[in-house]
């Protein structure tokens, strides 16, 4: 765990060079005009993060509805399980679900059933994905509304593409789990550990099921991140204006919204690295912001990102190796 943590704080360094690097190219002839832009990043940092906070308590939310009322962890718990997962999402290659299993493997030591935790953690990001999709059609719909152009509606349909295939492949995959294989890959690491027990993953998919029926815990945890996607495009506004280039609220929710979705592409690289960046640069000209400030708001993005998930993930090493006692899993 500890050369894990190390490993992302070597990943994290070089993503902001490889961002710092990247501002510095493309505006190359530009210095002075960078010059500005740079000395306020300091105070755009600070906006993103002052907006990025209140995204992860919104997204722990959501998390912590899907669970029983009388299994539920207090908030902070699930705040904290959300900031390690986003830290390894952060930093961490394919850290989306490196990150989830650990909040899952985390959240058990609360009290909750190994079975409840991997379900609300699998339904969760489902859920989340499920939300983008909405946020992404919303995106959409803006910019067809007010948007014209070459490419303008393929650039769209491929975000929106993305986030519907992402979302109906989870759904699909989730009811009809390859139980046998999965039974039969888990026997075989049973004879080096035995703790494990190949029959869970029928208690896994039972658990996601009856989740996946329980409409009003489903209603609530989707409503909590379609919030957390609508404070995405403040972020970008508030970014925007402090780099001197406003834009409306309606024009951050179509950058906010496609990016994130062609973000989904390099799920498996830490961060997202290169194609986060590119997919901001390109939504936002299609409302009208240039390239050079497109990049520097990707980098405020990927600088927050590090800022945060650094200590996030020293937490996390912290959280998995430190003298938390089992509890006994309680009902639901």
């Amino acid at each position: 765990m500890i050369s894990g943590w190390r490993q992302g704080l070597r990943n994290g360094v070089v993503f902001g060079v490889l961002a710092l690097g990247a501002v510095i190219a493309l505006n190359a002839g530009e210095l002075s005009g960078l010059g500005a832009v740079l000395a306020d990043l300091p105070a755009a940092v600070g906006i993103s993060a002052a907006v990025h906070i209140p995204q992860i308590l919104l997204t722990a939310a959501a998390w912590r509805a899907l669970l029983p009322p009388a299994a539920r962890p207090p908030f902070l718990v699930m705040a904290q399980l959300r900031w390690y997962r986003e830290s390894a999402n952060a930093l961490v290659p394919a850290g989306a679900l490196v990150g989830q299993a650990a909040a899952a493997r985390l959240l058990s030591r609360h009290g909750v059933s190994s079975q409840m935790a991997g379900a609300t953690a699998t339904v969760d990001l489902t859920l989340e994905a499920v939300s983008q999709l909405f946020f992404t059609l919303a995106g959409v719909a803006l910019l067809l509304g007010v948007g014209d152009g070459p490419g303008l509606l393929g650039f769209a349909a491929a975000g929106f593409g993305i986030a519907l295939a992402g979302a109906g492949a989870m759904v699909l995959f989730q009811r009809r789990l390859p139980l046998t294989l999965l039974e039969r890959g888990l026997g075989r690491l049973a004879r080096r550990w035995p703790a494990i027990d190949p029959s869970w993953v029928r208690g896994l998919q039972a658990a996601i099921l009856e989740l996946h029926t329980d409409w009003p815990r489903l209603a609530a945890a989707t409503l909590w991140h379609t919030l957390s996607w609508l404070l995405g495009a403040v972020e970008i506004a508030g970014a925007l204006w402090l780099l001197g280039h406003p834009i409306t609220l309606a024009d951050a929710l179509v950058i906010e919204s496609l990016a994130q979705a062609l973000r989904n592409v390099g799920f498996m690289l830490p961060g997202a690295l290169a194609v986060q960046e590119g997919a901001i640069i390109g939504a936002a000209a299609l409302v009208g912001v240039p390239a050079a400030t497109a990049l520097a708001v990707a980098l405020v993005r990927r600088t927050r990102e590090v800022c945060l998930s650094l200590p996030g993930l020293i937490a996390w090493q912290r959280a998995e190796t430190g003298s938390m006692r089992p509890v006994e899993p309680r009902d639901g």
